[in-house]
């Protein structure tokens, strides 16, 4: 029975799990070839972020706004302005500016693409009803890699010889229908921790209902980006009106954080900032609005403050989709495990057609060949 489940939910999604293995390799690999910042010479302390900002529009296409700004990392390094389709949460043209003179250095276009792989991977493109299907996926991929693991389960003996080794290496001799699922077993092996893991965590950020149970509010959408844009009642104001000041007031009153990034928005009041608290690291940043009135600045995400179903929930999306900032070996590590595991979930989709291929060709051969011995009684 297990061996029937196993083989018949493969079989029948197939297509969409290699779909899924297929867009979250390319998800890990693709933003690795993208060029990264360029070096900029160190020629006196760093220009405001509003004239970086103003010099990046000069530049930028025409009817996009910056959304983003990444100010420089160390010194010798330079600032990425974002800009995007004023009321979009998602950039699609970068400018890297010399923080030293705030001037252009070079120009990026994201590409398209990568935003629609994403939503792919997500949502299939069945909106509003895909992503009930990738989180129905995602239990389903489970079950598979959990019946997986009881049929490659060795017998007792096995276990005490230790010969059950053998079983999740592909033997040299393999060939033909053997070959192909040796590798399947051996891929699943190595991989089912990883694998397990991804299509839970998938599962759980696929389902519209999970947030509210995780205590999530705002259902993903960035502070930021999470008033609505009224162009004729809003004043023609530059969103990065205001941001030295912001940014002067967020280094003097928290002067042991770290800015990551600054997010902008049609006006002013949408400004918002991630920051690294030395307490809780890279992995866990908060997000800060600036009050002008008041001159205070407020927490609007404080990790001090989160609750564990908030906590747990950010975990799974942080490594579901290989995201983490630090430390740079485990991330790479982790980013490498979550891509060969989408590589072994394309893999499985293929090699287990394959082999059902195979075992109805050996099956539909077998029966000939029994039909073809001629029968002793009709014979007699």
């Amino acid at each position: 029975m297990l061996r029937k489940i196993h083989r018949w939910i493969g079989l029948a999604l197939i297509l969409p799990f290699a779909l899924q293995g297929l867009t979250g390799l390319l998800l890990v690999v693709l933003p690795l070839m993208l060029a990264g910042r360029p070096a900029a010479p160190v020629a006196g302390p760093p220009m405001g972020a509003e004239a970086m900002i103003g010099a990046a529009r000069a530049v930028a296409p025409t009817g996009t706004q910056p959304l983003r700004f990444d100010p420089a990392r160390w010194p010798g390094d330079s600032a990425v302005v974002a800009f995007g389709p004023p009321g979009e949460r998602h950039p699609e043209y970068e400018v890297m500016v010399d923080p030293s003179h705030a001037a252009v250095i070079r120009t990026h276009i994201l590409p398209h693409g990568l935003r629609v792989l994403h939503n792919l991977h997500a949502d299939l493109l069945l909106l509003p009803y895909g992503q009930y299907a990738t989180g129905a996926m995602g239990i389903l991929l489970s079950v598979m890699a959990i019946t997986g693991l009881l049929l490659w389960w060795p017998h007792p003996a096995l276990w005490a010889s230790g010969k059950w080794r053998r079983t999740v290496l592909v033997s040299s001799r393999a060939r033909g229908y053997r070959l192909w699922r040796e590798t399947h077993i051996s891929f699943g092996f190595w991989t089912l921790a990883v694998m397990l893991f991804l299509a839970l965590s998938g599962a759980v950020l696929a389902f519209p209902f999970s947030r509210p149970l995780f205590g999530v509010q705002g259902g993903g959408v960035h502070p930021a980006q999470s008033r609505p844009h009224h162009p004729d009642r809003t004043p023609a104001i530059p969103g990065e009106q205001g941001l030295d000041a912001a940014l002067a007031a967020v280094h003097t009153q928290m002067p042991d954080v770290v800015l990551m990034s600054a997010h902008l928005g049609g006006n002013p009041a949408e400004q918002s900032f991630n920051i690294v608290l030395p307490a809780y690291g890279p992995n866990r940043p908060a997000t800060v609005r600036y009050d002008a009135d008041a001159g205070t600045v407020r927490f609007t995400r404080d990790p001090a403050r989160q609750r564990t179903g908030e906590l747990t929930f950010m975990w799974l999306h942080t490594l579901h989709e290989a995201k983490l900032a630090g430390p740079a070996v485990i991330a790479g590590l982790w980013r490498t495990a979550v891509g060969i595991a989408g590589a072994a979930l394309l893999y499985f989709s293929i090699s287990g057609g394959v082999m059902w291929v195979l075992r109805r060709r050996g099956a539909a051969t077998r029966k000939a060949r029994v039909a073809a011995v001629p029968d002793p009684k009709r014979t007699a």
